[in-house]
């Protein structure tokens, strides 16, 4: 699809779609779209609505030339939508009946008014992003009608404000590059959920996508990998970039560039490797993401001024009042061993202190040196949550994307925070358990619900710490996202929960409430051809193995008021399969699939769990080696509970090891003969889990003395291996007759040479054993 022509006067541009079919329902339950849910919301079903084939225009105030943008952006989406264009008139040039754009002082900041009835419209608001975001309610309204009929305001009365100034969104282009047409869909969905900050990772390893005049290497070979026909990068000029913060600010968005200092800069060091502690060479990187040794070296006086340069530009270009410097991901290896890091380290006083190295202090004496220069330059420093030293001041602003927790403690260090938590707003990360038939993702679950429910309030937070909450930010790295289709897959729905959360705050009324309104949404994504993933809400399952009964117990669970319709042979359900109305008693292997309606037509993931019972389920488990605090897994009766887990570790199914081999017993309580045993491994190079290197089995009579009766040497993961992999490993030997079995699964002692974290211990992660 060609989205320059789509979006070229707006996002609304895609009204042109209007007649075809909602895929979420027949049609719309609201006559507007409640979401992000207002402050105050009243329709007026009783009254008649505003008809646009009798508006004579629409006014905006006198010499108010903001105002007068967001009129003539509504007479273009009218216009396209009927045919009809609307005349923009100056306050007291108007006749007849009217959409009237007014200033209201008395609403806070991106605030707005609605207020609908047959004989006008009035859009109140105190800014421009108020007005626009009035203007855009009733666009959307538009949307939900036929246009085979004359097009109606229904009548209302809308009064609505944001709770968190920052509301941001990351879009990283430098593991993928996007045109600018993309940038500026990328943009229109933003705006559809209003946020109002577009962060652009315009930097990494893997490409640097800015033109920086007085350093033309930077786009000349570090916008660009591979050779020949594998070629592949971009970047953007300097115009490109005005261009899009131009459209971007018609939409109320301000754009805030990332420069990534002093890590993730292969990309830079390939183009100026004097940057360096070695100097190379060095190659833009060419896997997906890691983390890379080699960084500018901090060291050398170039360095700093090569920033500085860097910045200059990039502050002169971008109207923000943010430059973010990145900060994270910094190792140092390279610091250790150069000489002129070490002298740098003295030169500035550094010293080891008992959290932080004196290479630590290195960095912390970079940030500190880029956030006074980025003040002289009317500038605010934003940077990843690493950045959190004792050498940088506090109006730095902290980035928490290692938890929440991780911006409760910027806060309580005085700074301000925005939260971008992966494990709630890292859209990157798979929306549902099911990844084999998902795209590939770059870390865990973050499902649309774990989005909408983030709560930093929880915290113990002062008065003032709350106050310095700037807000918080969806991210999307694109290390697996490479096209509009994928893009809008892995934002949508999940955008529309971050968009209510940030929006509404603490008006929230709850994920039911949100889902009774989201199809409306949904309808709206639909009707603009966007691609959304079909991911609402799930089943939850309560696991309860019983030795005694020699059965399993499942408790299924969803939204409350959802009706749950289950199979046990592997076929999809349906309303006419089998209602879920009391916990199912397994003692059989089972293919156990659920479905879960909602009320408004929604239903959930599909559920399904393979149940196999073999002689070594429901049975008694010892312990000899101590599993991680984390992951216990119920004390090893995850192992013989007969149930075969997604490859998502954090999901209390798996039993995980660090620095310790697993070595358990499994006691049947009687002699029973045996001939294999299959164990489940799980390996995750992303989340530092390897998988198994040496596999034994014994057998006992008495459970004292044992006898070998298998073992195996397995392969390590493949060179640069990516996303994450269970693997069912097999043991076969003659049959034997015992009452106990015991099996030992040794880990890899270091991760490889390829990896980021190469040396670092990994994990091992085991779950199933099945013994036939």
């Amino acid at each position: 699809m060609e989205w320059t022509n789509i979006f070229k006067i707006f996002f609304i541009g895609s009204l042109l779609l209007i007649g075809t079919a909602c895929s979420s329902k027949e049609e719309s339950s609201e006559k507007y779209i409640n979401l992000p849910k207002a402050a105050f919301w009243q329709e007026n079903p009783t009254e008649s609505g505003f008809m646009l084939d009798q508006c004579a225009g629409i006014v905006y105030p006198r010499r108010d030339t903001l105002f007068r943008s967001r009129a003539i952006w509504l007479s273009e989406v009218i216009a396209r939508l009927t045919n009809q264009r609307l005349v923009v008139y100056e306050e007291g040039t108007e006749t007849g009946k009217c959409i009237r754009l007014v200033r209201q002082s008395d609403l806070p900041f991106e605030g707005f008014q609605v207020i609908v009835s047959k004989d006008s419209v009035t859009v109140g608001a105190g800014d421009g992003s108020g007005v626009f975001y009035g203007v855009q309610l009733l666009a959307q309204s538009l949307t939900l009608q036929d246009n085979g009929h004359i097009l109606e305001l229904p009548a209302c009365r809308i009064k609505d404000y944001p709770e968190l100034h920052y509301r941001g969104a990351m879009l990283d282009v430098s593991r993928n590059f996007f045109t600018s047409d993309q940038i500026k869909h990328f943009i229109d969905m933003l705006a559809v959920h209003r946020l109002n900050y577009f962060h652009w990772h315009l930097t990494d390893d893997q490409g640097w996508r800015i033109e920086i005049k007085k350093y033309p290497k930077l786009t000349e070979i570090g916008a660009w990998r591979g050779e020949g026909e594998q070629k592949q990068g971009g970047f953007y000029t300097q115009n490109e970039i005005r261009d899009i913060i131009h459209y971007a600010s018609l939409r109320g968005i301000t754009v805030i560039p990332e420069i990534d200092l002093p890590g993730h800069s292969s990309a830079a060091l390939a183009a100026y490797p004097v940057l360096g502690c070695t100097e190379g060479p060095y190659q833009v990187a060419m896997e997906r993401g890691g983390v890379h040794k080699d960084v500018l070296c901090l060291g050398k006086d170039e360095t700093y001024q090569f920033a500085k340069d860097v910045l200059k530009e990039v502050a002169d270009l971008f109207p923000a009042p943010y430059i973010h410097i990145g900060g994270d991901e910094v190792p140092r290896t390279r610091w250790e061993e150069c000489s002129k890091c070490q002298q740098a380290i003295v030169r500035y006083g550094l010293k080891d202190k008992k959290n932080h190295s004196a290479e630590d202090m290195l960095q912390g004496e970079f940030n500190r040196q880029m956030a006074e220069y980025l003040k002289t330059l009317g500038k605010q420093m934003i940077g990843w949550d690493e950045i959190l030293s004792e050498n940088i001041d506090k109006e730095t602003v902290v980035m928490s994307w290692r938890g929440l927790p991780r911006g409760i403690q910027a806060l309580k260090a005085g700074h301000p925070v925005i939260f971008s938590s992966n494990g709630h707003f890292y859209l990157n990360n798979y929306q549902a358990e099911d990844m084999e038939n998902e795209p590939a993702g770059t870390g865990g679950l973050v499902e649309m619900q774990t989005v909408y429910e983030a709560n930093w309030d929880s915290a113990d937070l002062s008065a003032d710490e709350k106050k310095r909450i700037l807000g918080a930010e969806v991210c999307l790295w694109t290390s697996f996202v490479e096209d509009d289709y994928s893009l809008q897959y892995m934002m949508l729905p999940r955008l529309a929960a971050f968009a209510e959360l940030s929006w509404a705050g603490s008006r929230r009324t709850g994920y039911t409430d949100f889902l009774n309104r989201l199809s409306d949404m949904l309808c709206f994504y639909d009707r603009m051809g966007w691609n959304f993933a079909p991911h609402y809400f799930k089943l939850k399952a309560e696991y309860l193995p019983n030795q005694k009964q020699k059965e399993l117990e499942v408790r299924l669970s969803s939204l409350e008021g959802a009706d749950i319709y289950y199979t046990l042979d592997g076929t999809l359900p349906s309303k006419s399969s089998l209602k879920y109305t009391a916990p199912l008693r397994l003692s059989q292997s089972a293919n156990l699939m659920a479905l879960a309606y909602w009320p408004n037509g929604l239903v959930s993931d599909t559920f399904k769990v393979k149940v196999e019972i073999n002689k070594a389920t429901f049975c008694p488990v010892k312990l000899n080696t101590s599993p991680s605090e984390r992951y216990r897994g119920n004390e090893g009766e995850v192992l013989v509970d007969g149930i075969r887990s997604k490859a998502f570790h954090t999901n209390g199914l798996w039993i995980g090891y660090y620095n310790e081999p697993m070595d358990i017993i499994i006691n049947w309580g009687a002699k029973q003969n045996c001939s294999k045993v299959v164990v489940s491994s799980l390996t995750d190079m992303g989340s530092y889990i390897m998988g198994i290197k040496n596999l034994e089995i014994w057998i006992s009579a008495d459970g004292k003395n044992f006898t070998k009766v298998a073992e195996r040497t397995l392969p390590e993961p493949p060179v640069q291996m990516e996303g994450k992999q269970i693997d069912n490993w097999e043991l076969s030997f003659p049959s034997v007759e015992a009452c106990y079995i015991k099996i030992m699964a040794e880990g890899f002692s270091a991760l490889p040479e390829w990896h980021s974290g190469a040396g670092e211990t990994p994990f091992l992660f085991v779950d199933e054993i099945g013994v036939y």
